[in-house]
Formats: structure tokens, C-alpha cells, sequence
């Protein structure tokens, strides 16, 4: 399996994410998606799984519907370790009637997909074991086929009662929409360092590192015009100096404006979205 890929990976380690009611949300994050509280004050609200990474973090806005941005989020991806997390998670979902947008078999993962209270899209997923993966050259077969209900409901126990996301739960990926999809291609693989995993499909890139079906991905699927501002920034991880140096020269060379923070170097990307790179 390719979890582990992400502990020695270039990876979208937090987001932070603009709501409009902080309480309505954390309710929605703890009660029905299993997160715990890792801090929290009258402005935000930081979410974990294991009491010690800090996976999300959301901030209250209420005036989160005069916010406008260019490139806004997509969606983003929890990584379960198993296909019987992820079946104890569907057990959980009918229980409570927990309403979905959908589901299927991406041939490398299997997903379901829900919206929180301010319509972020929320996707929880399992890897097929990357043996199973088809890979052609420099890239990895992904597709959107019928999802196996019966099968991930089956491969966990009944008696098994969900109340916590697993505490091995991380961030799997990051799904961004732009208007600008080749020139945000060109900063996320040549400044920022992932490869171009999955070009083939219409209107959107996969981009990874260590050989992973995607740790980030963009699309033009939505070209508008004053989108709301829901993403209000994430966190890079890179895994060693010599990946972080590398960025860190291309930053320079290309005149890219950063600046040193506690929580690692801010940069933005070429739609103004805010970026922060850490190394472990």
C-alpha cells in the first residue's frame, strides 16, 4: 500500500478553510466526519485525529459570502488506511443518514463524497494496493467507475460501531479549481516540485510525488467568475532539504515573493492562493 508514501513524499499536510458558522461546523466535523479538537478559540477551530497533526483548521468568516477569489477549492481527500475503515465509514453514514453526493472506483482508490455545512466538497477514500494500479511509462490510470456498495459494506463488522476517524487518517489529497490551469500546472510542478502524474483527462492535471496517483490536483471543470473564497490556505510538506532547497532556489530565480513565518515560508500561487511550506 502507498499510505506510507507520504511520510517520505512532497504532501498536502493542513488546510485551512473559511466557514461561515464556526459552531455549525464544528459540530459537522466532530459529530458526523469523527474529528477531535486539538485547540481551539472564539475565531477557529484546529481538528485532528490522533491529538498531535493538526489536519484542519476552520476559521470563522461571516462574511464569507462577500469574499471573492479566483481559484477556490475543489475538494479535499481523507485517507483512510484500510478498505475496512472505509466500509465502517459507509455503515456510519446510513446509520446517522448522513446525506452523500456520490461515490465510485477511481482503478487506485475508492471513494465516497459528501459536502460540509458551507458546500466544500469532503472526499473519504481507501487506496487499492498500488499493485493493482496501471501505470503507463510516467503515468497512472485513473477513471471514475460504478463504486462497490455491497463490497465496502461487507468488509467491516456490523458490531464495529464508527465514532472516530482512525488516528492513522491524513490529508490524501488536495483538489483545486482554477482559471488558469496551465500556468497553475507550470507553478505546481516546476517551483513547488510535484510530478505530472495524470494529464488525459479534459480540463484537469493529477500531480504527485514518490510515484502516488495524486497528491494535488487542478481543473478548469468551473470557470466563473467571483467565486467564494472557501479555501484560505494549505500546507506543503517536504520530506528532506534537498526537495525544500530546491523550491526554495526556484522561488528565488523566478522572483517569487515569500516571506518567513512560524508556521514555515508563505508564498502565494499565480491565483493569489495562499501556501505555506514546511519541511519535517
Amino acid at each position: 500500500m502507498l499510505y506510507y508514501y507520504h511520510e517520505d513524499a512532497i504532501h498536502i499536510s493542513k488546510i485551512d478553510l473559511y466557514v461561515k458558522d464556526l459552531n455549525i461546523s464544528k459540530a459537522f466535523y466532530i459529530d458526523q466526519l469523527g474529528f477531535s479538537i486539538l485547540q481551539e478559540s472564539n475565531d477557529y477551530v484546529a481538528l485532528t485525529t490522533d491529538n498531535q497533526r493538526e489536519l484542519l483548521r476552520l476559521h470563522q468568516n461571516q462574511n464569507l459570502d462577500t469574499i471573492d477569489q479566483a481559484m477556490n477549492i475543489y475538494h479535499f481527500a481523507l485517507l483512510l488506511p484500510t478498505r475496512k475503515d472505509l466500509g465502517k465509514f459507509l455503515h456510519h453514514l446510513i446509520l446517522k443518514q448522513i446525506p452523500i453526493d456520490g461515490a465510485a472506483d477511481h482503478k487506485v482508490s475508492e471513494a465516497i463524497y459528501l459536502q460540509d455545512p458551507d458546500g466544500i466538497g469532503i472526499e473519504i477514500y481507501c487506496d487499492k494496493d498500488d499493485s493493482l494500479w496501471q501505470k503507463h511509462k510516467d503515468s497512472i490510470d485513473m477513471d471514475t467507475l460504478p463504486f462497490d456498495y455491497k463490497g465496502v459494506y461487507y468488509e467491516a463488522n456490523p458490531d464495529d460501531v464508527f465514532s472516530k476517524l482512525p488516528i492513522e487518517t491524513t490529508i490524501g489529497h488536495l483538489h483545486l479549481q482554477t482559471d488558469q490551469l496551465e500556468k497553475a500546472r507550470d507553478f505546481y510542478h516546476k517551483i513547488i516540485g510535484f510530478d505530472i502524474v495524470n494529464d488525459k483527462m479534459n480540463g484537469a492535471v493529477f500531480m504527485s510525488d514518490k510515484n502516488y496517483h495524486h497528491h494535488l490536483a487542478i481543473n478548469s471543470w468551473k470557470q466563473q467568475k467571483n467565486k467564494i473564497q472557501k479555501l484560505r490556505s494549505f500546507t506543503i510538506n517536504y520530506p528532506n532539504c534537498e526537495k525544500f532547497k530546491k523550491t526554495y532556489e526556484m522561488l528565488q530565480e523566478m522572483n517569487i515573493e515569500y516571506q518567513e513565518t512560524m508556521d514555515g515560508v508563505l508564498i502565494k500561487d499565480p491565483e493569489n492562493t495562499e501556501i505555506y511550506l514546511n519541511m519535517k
